[in-house]
C-alpha cells in the first residue's frame, strides 16, 4: 500500500471513524480502451464486486470499483492488491481509492 493510502486511512481513524463498522469504498480503474475497461469490469463482476464503467473527466474510461469493508489496513491493502492486478491485466491502472462523504 502507498504511503498516501497509509496516510487517508489514518486520518479517517483520526476524523473519528469507527474501526470495526463497515463502510463503502469507492476505487478507480483507469483505461485507456472501452473495451478492455469493459472486460476488467465483467471480470470484476465476475469476482463478486459491483463496478460502473463511463467515461473519465481526462479522457479514456474509468471503472469505479465499489467495496464495503471496515478501514483497516490490512483489508484495504488486499483489496487494493487485487485491483491493481485486475487493472493491470487489462491494460490500466489503479489509480487510488476514497470514502463517499455524507453530507
Amino acid at each position: 500500500m502507498r504511503a498516501d493510502d497509509w496516510m487517508a486511512l489514518q486520518h479517517m481513524l483520526d476524523m473519528g471513524v469507527n474501526p470495526d463498522a463497515v463502510y463503502p469504498f469507492e476505487h478507480f480503474l483507469y483505461f485507456d480502451d472501452e473495451s478492455l475497461a469493459g472486460l476488467a469490469s465483467r471480470a470484476l463482476q465476475d469476482a463478486g464486486y459491483q463496478t460502473e464503467l463511463g467515461p473519465s473527466a481526462h479522457g479514456g474510461w474509468v471503472v469505479v470499483v465499489y467495496t464495503y469493508h471496515p478501514p483497516n489496513a490490512s483489508e484495504l491493502e488486499r483489496r487494493i492488491e487485487f485491483l491493481e492486478s485486475i487493472a493491470e491485466s487489462f491494460g490500466g491502472e489503479y489509480d487510488g481509492w476514497g470514502v463517499p462523504v455524507k453530507r
